[in-house]
């Protein structure tokens, strides 16, 4: 059987595992503490009387938020088969594109096993949040990038951004290796496509669309974030910790896209998201996902990638028995497990920073 073939039939086991798994907690076969998701348990919102942005505010964007709205139309098991079945499809068109994007850069195929469609957070991640339509955006834009068809993979990472909103942090890398010209005009593209998604609802009622925004300004560290452990150690507030995120994060991120201006952007955008998990206040597990294309494709030590990923999962689980089981050493070994998936992280950073590649070409052959 053809490589291909078999990695298409390892997403599909992954996904359709996930989704069983979910399923089966949430009908009380599993231990809850063990299938939490978040798709299952948002149907009684997405359901209630009113349009998303329109006549209710939501906590995730647009693009999230009327996914949940349409789906719940059609019932319960409907809602959480539907899912599955969007979820499958980003999957497939996902490795698809993986798969051309491995090719074109002549990526050794184990790989899209190893860091795709084997990786423990496909296997359990999949089906827990909406993280995989951010994903597979992120993915088409990587891939269209590579081609050079800039104006699609800005379409990509601004339709991206509508859904999770950290592709806008994969932007930068591209337009410092384009012409000035090119920033105008794929700023206005990504510009455009953000107000075709989003602008029918900040028209309708600004503030119920703008809710998300206050809504993850004012929230504390989620128990399962770094910065909640530091919380805990200095008694750090939330106002602080806004502050000293972001700063430290615009400025290394700046720095690490200016100085590696004429090094492959893949490369630049994996060590953006690394630094954007590493010194973000909310860490929920299934942010692992987000990783997944880039060491696909770029590789990364596996030992280190699947100690980080086993200790993803026990975050995961520990913290899920401190919230529903209310066992209070559960936290302290929540924490631990947070710690050493930071260590992961960084170590994951340090390897990925030591490639130096230059890139071929620093401006495109053709923009569309």
């Amino acid at each position: 059987m053809k490589k291909r073939t078999l990695l298409f039939i390892a997403v599909f086991l992954a996904v359709t595992f996930c989704f069983a798994i979910k399923l089966l907690a949430f009908k009380g076969v599993v231990p809850w503490n063990i299938g939490y998701n978040d798709v299952m348990p948002w149907y009684e919102k997405a359901s209630a009387p009113g349009i998303p942005y329109i006549d209710k505010p939501v906590e995730y964007p647009v693009i999230i938020g009327m996914a949940m709205y349409v789906f719940s139309r059609f019932g319960q098991g409907a809602y959480f088969f539907l899912h599955y079945l969007l979820y499958l499809a980003l999957a497939f068109v996902s490795t698809h594109y993986l798969w051309k994007l491995a090719e074109r850069r002549g990526t050794g195929k184990q790989q899209l096993f190893l860091f795709w469609a084997l990786a423990p957070s496909m296997l359990w991640f999949s089906f827990f949040n909406w993280d995989l339509i951010a994903v597979t955006f992120t993915i088409l834009a990587l891939y269209f990038f590579e081609e050079r068809r800039d104006i699609l993979a800005t379409i990509f990472l601004s339709l991206g951004f509508a859904t999770k909103m950290y592709p806008a942090l994969f932007l930068l890398p591209y337009l410092l290796q384009r012409r000035f010209k090119d920033w105008i005009k794929l700023g206005c593209v990504f510009g455009a496509t953000f107000l075709v998604v989003n602008g029918p609802f900040m028209l309708k009622n600004f503030p119920y669309w703008a809710y998300i925004y206050f809504f993850h300004g004012a929230r504390e560290p989620n128990p399962d974030s770094v910065w909640a452990v530091f919380s805990q150690w200095l008694g750090l507030s939330t106002g602080f910790i806004n502050v000293a995120t972001a700063v430290l994060f615009v400025c290394f991120y700046l720095y690490i896209c200016w100085n590696r201006r004429k090094e492959d952007p893949l490369n630049t955008n994996l060590l953006v998201l690394l630094l954007f998990l590493l010194l973000n206040k909310v860490f929920s597990p299934q942010f692992v996902l987000w990783l997944l294309p880039f060491f696909a494709i770029l590789g990364a030590k596996t030992k280190i990638w699947y100690a980080m990923e086993v200790s993803n999962l026990l975050v995961l689980f520990t913290t899920l028995i401190f919230l529903f089981e209310k066992i209070e050493s559960a936290l302290a070994w929540s924490g631990l497990f947070v710690v050493l998936r930071h260590l992961g992280l960084i170590l994951l950073f340090y390897y990925a920073y030591q490639k130096n590649e230059a890139t071929p070409s620093l401006v495109p052959s053709e923009s569309g």
